[in-house]
């Protein structure tokens, strides 16, 4: 049934934009293959040349805009011709209508692994077939033709290793290349580029903006920094976004014919809260052993199934940070907050303890909701399309808010993801600078777009799953207690795993290594003051 309606949807969403658009809108499949060396797909070195236009006085390298459209002029448009209201990505982007790579090849260098580890050569080209694939392969091939450019993947175990090797050779093959794991590191090495140094308009909607305010970070002169980013075509960013799904015949028998709720409508209206969670999850719960607890290797029906990073979901839900960055300047908000902390996580620990839910493995969250024996889930949005070929259909809803008085929704992003960064042997920073803000904002037009369908309609079935990705993929936080200093979250972790709130006495304790002289933030901010770059 799943697959079936997400045929018809497809169908019928195909169908609405040939009548609307045109079907011969959408380019034709890139010009560039795959190269066969899994390694290393680029040879010779590159040279700096001047491969922009700039002897036309009229380019400029942003519109200025947070969201550039064309508009067609209504005075003299025939009144059978369609209005261009918005623009989709497969012209030319506004204040950028001027720009001629004049045939220049921009490598990016992906990591490839296991699919479990989250490859990134896969979101830079693929020769599959399915709709997230193709639209990668629709990105690249409009933006050659386009902007007169070819776009090069460089697969590789450890991009990080082949860019080290480069800017220790002084020699240059690779433009941009994905930094797994996102830590301190990639700002700190001194192999990376200031991305602010190449002219890049970060507050452009296409930039993860939690992404750039957490990582835009002063360094000693006062320089604004951050050595790596997240735009919509960095698609682990989105894969690895931790969220909740549930079962939806769970959900229609023990839900919505018993309490009355419309989950979606309570997502839309800021009332889904952790009190109506609980609520849920207490009632979908069933003892079917009948021995007076529940446990999903007895046969059980739990309202909730989660791994031990549901912890950090919980606690993260709620927007607060333990770290933040405050006008560039990293601030231990922890000590500050923690009387909103201390709150926090004595709700968490009760949350967490709700006899209807249980911890379990990876494998197993996913066979209790495909089962039938869960109603919630807590995992990280891939496992949506792990479970694609199931017998089940799902829906996805945010981390609920712990009050109706809070303003957004909050999701963190699992420390798998990958951030992307330019190393220092490249030449021409200007160059790459408008390449690279060229494929964010084709990435989030023709990308971002495939994805949120392909997961709402084919792995979910139904278009409220994609309203709920909007929200989830925009309220996504990256806090550095998390992915600089991981032992920060790990140790606010585990007193809700245990369920013992001593977070006065923790971030007192803590206080002295993250602030003082020579504690985290010192040596951070001494490493990037360091960078020449």
């Amino acid at each position: 049934m799943k697959r079936f309606l997400a045929l018809t949807l497809a169908f019928v969403m195909v169908l609405g934009v040939c009548l609307t658009a045109g079907c011969d809108k959408q380019p034709a499949d890139t010009t560039t293959e795959k190269p066969a060396d899994p390694v290393q797909t680029t040879t010779g070195e590159k040279t700096p040349t001047d491969t922009t236009a700039q002897d036309n006085p009229s380019e400029t390298t942003t519109s200025g805009e947070d969201t550039p459209v064309e508009t067609t002029d209504t005075t003299e448009t025939e009144p059978d011709t369609p209005i261009i209201t918005e623009w989709d990505g497969y012209t030319r982007l506004a204040g950028f209508e001027n720009i001629d790579f004049r045939g220049e090849t921009f490598v990016i260098a992906g990591r490839t692994t296991d699919d479990v580890s989250f490859p990134t050569d896969i979101e830079i080209y693929t020769t599959e077939t399915d709709s997230i694939s193709t639209s990668i392969r629709d990105r690249n091939a409009t933006i050659e033709k386009l902007y007169n450019c070819v776009i090069e993947v460089n697969s590789s175990e450890s991009p990080g290793s082949l860019v080290n090797a480069e800017v220790t050779s002084g020699k240059q093959t690779i433009d941009m290349y994905s930094y797994f794991m996102s830590g301190e590191g990639a700002a700190t090495s001194g192999n990376n580029y200031n991305l602010y140094s190449l002219g890049i308009d970060f507050s452009n909607s296409w930039w993860d903006q939690n992404y750039v305010n957490s990582y835009t970070i002063k360094n000693s002169s006062g320089t604004k920094t951050m050595y790596t980013m997240v735009g919509d075509f960095a698609l682990t960013a989105f894969s690895c976004t931790h969220a909740m799904f549930f079962n939806k015949n769970v959900y229609e028998t023990a839900i919505e014919e018993k309490l009355g709720y419309d989950i979606y409508q309570l997502v839309r209206d800021g009332k889904w809260t952790m009190d109506i969670f609980v609520e849920m999850v207490k009632e979908a719960g069933t003892d079917v052993s009948g021995n007076q607890s529940f446990a999903y290797s007895e046969g059980d029906i739990l309202g909730w199934v989660r791994t031990t990073h549901a912890t950090h979901g919980l606690h993260a839900a709620t927007g607060l940070q333990i770290i933040t960055t405050k006008d560039g300047v990293l601030d231990f908000t922890a000590k500050s907050d923690t009387n909103q902390w201390t709150t926090l996580i004595d709700k968490a620990i009760e949350v967490w303890s709700t006899p209807q839910a249980e911890t379990l493995g990876y494998t197993a969250v996913r066979e209790a909701i495909t089962g039938g024996n869960a109603l919630f889930a807590s995992e990280v949005l891939d496992v949506l399309r792990r479970m694609k070929d199931a017998d089940v259909t799902c829906g996805l809803v945010p981390y609920p808010k712990y009050s109706e008085t809070q303003e957004n929704y909050a999701h963190y992003v699992d420390n798998h993801l990958s951030a992307y960064a330019v190393p220092t042997s490249v030449v021409d920073l200007e160059t790459m600078g408008k390449f690279i803000e060229l494929y964010a904002a084709h990435s989030q037009k023709i990308v971002r777009s495939a994805w949120i369908d392909t997961y709402s309609y084919e792995y979910c079935g139904d278009a409220d799953s994609a309203e709920m990705l909007d929200i989830i993929l925009n309220s996504r936080t990256y806090d550095p207690g998390y992915l600089y200093w991981n032992t920060y979250e790990g140790e606010v972790s585990q007193m809700i795993n245990a369920g013992k709130n001593n977070f006065t006495k923790w971030v007192d304790k803590r206080a002295d290594s993250v602030t003082s002289s020579g504690g985290a933030f010192d040596n951070f901010i001494k490493g990037i003051s360091d960078n020449k770059s």
